[in-house]
């Protein structure tokens, strides 16, 4: 059952990236906006955990960041892993913005054998960094050094194509590519924190989970705080308008249901699939969205995605 998992959770992703996408056109206030659909979901995730999830032994949420004060560094780095993300829409199409934010494996591995030496580990942190990194590593870069050098489809047919307008696309795709990385870095240090507090006891998974969302329902709380002072009324999220921040959110929420059923029957299989997912992302923006790349373009996106692969096998 672990591919049918993974292919579910991987398909509600690809369904909420496109909305995502639609719901933040040009603003980074549209991102926010979307950060407060975020933390509804979560609010109701929260609810159901508490509900269904605790037992005697369990620690509520405030209880769990009071003995284990690490733990709030989680939400902090998934908050702003998203932040970063839905911000890359406003410079990079569904794509680009997605291939680059799944590198984030290269930095968990980076951030695991940097934990690793630190606490005196460093044989099992040498393991970490294999011949397999290495190359995925190189592939990563790169391609990451290439692609912002490479004319777009766009580009070759405009007439009115000159030096100064391809000055300023490259460095609108470079600031697109440059806040994804940042995105897939705080995805890599999340996954690390996570697999500390978790994979090594420190934290049971049900209370951690909860302590998480509980975390991003007050998050999400003073971003609707900031847009309401900032616009000098409070934003609405239940009006029609809103329902791509709805559809996208709801379907990330599906998507981490299904990955976690993925991973608890085969995480090996969960990982490797998910690191070749922007495959998806990409005939879906090409099939729904009209993003039209070049050949060379998609090559470099492939070669990325196939760097990714290569780190998530170490």
């Amino acid at each position: 059952m672990a591919i049918v998992f993974t292919l579910l959770s991987m398909l509600m992703t690809c369904v909420s990236d496109l909305f995502e996408k639609k719901s933040v056109e040009s603003s980074t206030e549209d991102a926010m906006k979307t950060l407060v659909w975020y933390g509804i979901f979560n609010a109701l995730f929260l609810c159901a955990a508490l509900s269904f999830g605790m037992d005697e032994t369990s620690l509520l949420p405030h209880e769990l960041l009071y003995s284990s004060p690490a733990v709030i560094l989680s939400p902090i780095f998934n908050y702003l892993c998203l932040l970063f993300a839905l911000v890359a829409y406003k410079y990079l199409g569904v794509s680009v913005r997605n291939t680059i934010v799944n590198i984030d494996g290269l930095f968990f591995i980076i951030l695991l054998v940097a934990f690793h030496m630190m606490t005196g580990m460093a044989q099992y942190a040498a393991r970490l960094f294999d011949r397999l990194t290495i190359i995925g590593l190189i592939l990563i870069i790169g391609a990451g050094m290439i692609y912002p050098n490479i004319n777009g489809a766009e580009e070759k047919v405009s007439v009115e194509y000159t030096a100064e307008s391809s000055k300023k696309t490259k460095g609108i795709v470079v600031i697109g590519i440059v806040i994804s990385v940042i995105s897939a870095f705080f995805d890599g240090a999340e996954s690390m924190v996570s697999s500390v507090l978790i994979g090594d006891d420190v934290v049971d998974s049900i209370d951690f989970i909860s302590a998480v969302a509980f975390i991003q329902v007050i998050a999400s709380f003073l971003v609707w705080i900031y847009l309401w002072l900032k616009n000098k009324k409070p934003y609405n999220p239940f009006r029609k308008t809103e329902k791509n921040r709805f559809i996208g959110q709801g379907c990330g929420l599906l998507s981490d249901l299904f990955y976690v059923f993925a991973l608890t029957d085969d995480a090996f299989l969960g990982i490797i699939l998910w690191n070749a997912f922007p495959v998806l992302d990409i005939a879906a923006a090409r099939i729904f969205m009209k993003e039209k790349l070049t050949a060379l373009q998609y090559l470099v996106l492939i070669i990325i995605i196939i760097g990714a692969v290569l780190v998530s096998l170490s």
